[in-house]
């Protein structure tokens, strides 16, 4: 039997990363390297219980660290955190982890890519979106350098539908029963993606480098307004659903993990920080103009279809598989970190007043 190509994975404990190792793992063609800080947490614990995945301790902002994990692998999966990094930090490790990946030999680098917002939006510094701009810019950098010697993809996604169960999605449940999304959202309608089918593109484009070098797979599972949120929870669920939109400024105090945070909140309030590191209500204030507007590219959904058939196709089949009721779970390592390591400052969703 042929060796398996080896995947390193960098990000494989996030929401978006463990699907990805899961379906490199289960396909049987891969073995799959995790770079975790924490190998002993209980999602490095769940992935490593997976067959063909190993751990190995490190971190996505140590240049050594990330010489051994991409030493000897044939691809690299990447998603580096900018919740944690920080614009400018993200742009930095981003650029050195694709530079390091050359060095070291991998054969197909994919880089976990949003769109960026900015060049999208002709500039307008009303949409300078720090965690959405920093992995774009990285994206661009990447297959700027062409399909020579190493051949790169990139898998660019939107919002999750997931945050409709941990994050600024979630819904209020009041007092009768019914479900209340309050935020500024706007007529835009935004390219939600189910996790659960990210890790089907990641493996295709694994699976077929002839086609996808090169490529910025930009997927969506449903094209939606809060106002179809709340229209579609209502057919499905048969409970009520209604969208209120509030200014941004009537919002934030509701939505912020913390007074003062910065975008890169995970760090705790007192982390040293420079100018660069946008505050968390100056980088979603853009982020909810950017979907709002509706500035987003569309999707090629027939180019969707042919790489995975099978795929979730519309917001109401996604609440149905997944029994969505309205209420909080846990998805987002980020949120689940904060708690654990603050259990006295909680960031929860879907509870605020």
């Amino acid at each position: 039997m042929a060796e398996l190509k080896e995947i390193l994975v960098i990000g494989g404990t996030g929401a978006q990363g463990m699907p990805v190792v899961k379906a490199l793992a289960e396909s049987g063609r891969y073995r799959v390297r995790v770079l975790t800080r924490s190998p002993e947490s209980s999602r490095a614990q769940e992935i490593a219980a997976l067959q063909n995945v190993t751990l190995i301790q490190g971190a996505q902002d140590n240049q050594q660290d990330l010489h051994r994990a991409f030493q000897g692998v044939y691809g690299a999966w990447v998603n580096t955190d900018g919740f944690t990094l920080g614009e400018k930090n993200e742009l930095y490790y981003g650029f050195r982890a694709y530079e390091i990946a050359r060095a070291e030999g991998v054969q197909h680098y994919v880089w976990a890519n949003i769109e960026y917002a900015l060049k999208i939006a002709d500039w307008n510094e009303k949409y300078h979106c720090g965690h959405m701009d920093a992995k774009g810019r990285i994206g661009e950098f990447i297959l700027a350098q062409g399909q020579e010697g190493m051949k790169s993809s990139l898998l660019s996604t939107g919002p999750y539908m997931e945050m409709l169960m941990d994050g600024m999605f979630v819904p209020k449940e009041q007092p009768d029963g019914s479900f209340w999304w309050v935020n500024p959202a706007k007529a835009g309608k935004i390219p939600l993606i189910s996790l659960q089918d990210v890790g089907v593109y990641s493996l295709w484009l694994f699976d077929n480098p002839s086609e996808s070098a090169g490529l910025n797979l930009e997927v969506t599972t449903d094209d939606v307004s809060f106002t179809d949120i709340a229209r579609i929870f209502t057919e499905v669920t048969g409970k009520q659903g209604v969208h209120k939109s509030v200014s941004f400024e009537q919002y934030a105090p509701l939505a912020e993990p913390y007074p003062g945070a910065f975008v890169n909140w995970g760090l705790g309030p007192n982390a040293v920080r420079d100018e660069s590191t946008m505050t968390w209500r100056d980088n979603f204030s853009a982020w909810w103009h950017y979907w709002g507007d509706g500035i987003t590219r569309p999707r090629d959904l027939g180019l969707l279809d042919r790489i995975h058939p099978g795929r979730i196709k519309s917001l109401a089949e996604w609440m149905r598989r997944v029994s969505y009721d309205g209420r909080p779970r846990s998805v987002l390592k980020l949120v689940e970190d904060w708690n654990k390591k603050y259990s006295d400052k909680a960031v929860t969703y879907g509870q605020g007043d």
